[in-house]
C-alpha cells in the first residue's frame, strides 16, 4: 500500500469511528433531561373533574393508583387513571410507532426534482431494528412490579435510567392499553421469558405533548450527534497530521 492510498484508507476510517459514535449518542440522548413536561402532580380529583382531558404521561399524585401485580391490570378499564413504582426494568429491543406518526409521511422519497413523493411504503407498526426506530417509535420496557411480575409498558426513557440506578420511582399516569396482534407478536418471546402477559402494556406516553416537541426533540439529538462527530473526526485527523501524515 502506497502513502497516498494509506492516509485515504486512515482519513476514511477516522470518518466512519465519527460517524458510528455519533449515531450512538444520537439513540443514548435523552432530550427530556433538558426539556421537561409540566412535573405538577395530577390528583385522581382533577381527573375525575375533568375526564374529558387527557392525563397520561403526566405526573402522578399522591392518589393516583398504584397497581402492585399484573392481577391489578388485568382488573383495569380502558379508561382508568393508574401508575406504578416499578423494582427493576428490562429493555425489550422492541418499539412501536408513536401513535400521532403518520406511517406514510414518513416513509416518502425524493424524486429526481427533488420533491419529496410518497414511496407507497407503510411504516411498521412495530419494529425491533434500533435504527429504523430512531426517530418515530417508542420503546417497550417490562417492569417488574412490587409483588414480582413483570409487565409491558411505554414510558419515557428518562424513568427507565432512574430505575437502573435503583432509584425510587414513580410512574407518569398511565392507561391499559390492549397490544395489537403485531405488538403481541414480537413481545411474545421475551414475555414468555420472563413471566409477563403480552396482551396489555401500561401506557404512559403524553402524546400531545412529546408531537409538539418532536421537532425539537430531533434538533437536540442532531446537534448534539453532530458535534460528537466534528470533534471526534477533525480532532483525531488533526492529531494524524500534525504526526507528519
Amino acid at each position: 500500500m502506497n502513502r497516498g492510498t494509506g492516509k485515504k484508507v486512515i482519513e476514511t476510517a477516522v470518518v466512519l469511528f465519527g460517524l458510528v459514535a455519533a449515531v450512538f449518542v444520537y439513540l443514548w440522548v435523552d432530550p427530556e433531561r433538558f426539556i421537561k413536561p409540566d412535573q405538577t402532580p395530577v390528583t385522581a380529583a382533577e381527573t375525575a373533574a375533568a375526564p374529558q382531558e387527557s392525563y397520561t404521561g403526566r405526573v402522578a399524585g399522591e392518589d393516583i393508583v398504584r397497581v402492585s401485580g399484573k392481577e391489578d391490570i388485568e382488573k383495569l378499564t380502558g379508561n382508568t387513571y393508574v401508575t406504578a413504582e416499578p423494582v427493576s426494568v428490562i429493555e425489550t429491543g422492541i418499539y412501536s410507532l408513536n401513535p400521532w406518526v403518520d406511517p406514510y409521511e414518513i416513509t416518502k422519497m425524493r424524486n429526481s426534482s427533488g420533491r419529496m413523493v410518497s414511496s407507497g411504503r407503510r411504516a411498521p407498526e412495530v419494529t425491533d431494528s434500533a435504527l429504523e426506530a430512531l426517530e418515530y417509535y417508542q420503546e417497550y420496557y417490562l417492569i417488574e412490579l412490587p409483588d414480582g411480575s413483570m409487565v409491558p409498558a411505554q414510558f419515557p426513557a428518562s424513568y427507565k435510567d432512574a430505575i437502573e440506578k435503583k432509584e425510587a420511582v414513580t410512574l407518569p399516569i398511565g392507561v391499559r392499553k390492549t397490544n395489537s396482534s403485531e405488538a403481541k407478536r414480537y413481545l411474545a418471546e421475551i414475555c414468555e421469558t420472563y413471566g409477563a402477559d403480552n396482551t396489555y402494556t401500561l401506557y404512559m406516553i403524553d402524546d400531545q405533548w412529546q408531537q409538539e416537541h418532536d421537532f425539537t426533540f430531533f434538533i437536540i439529538r442532531f446537534g448534539i450527534a453532530a458535534a460528537v462527530f466534528l470533534v471526534l473526526a477533525v480532532g483525531l485527523l488533526t492529531v494524524y497530521y500534525k504526526a507528519g501524515n
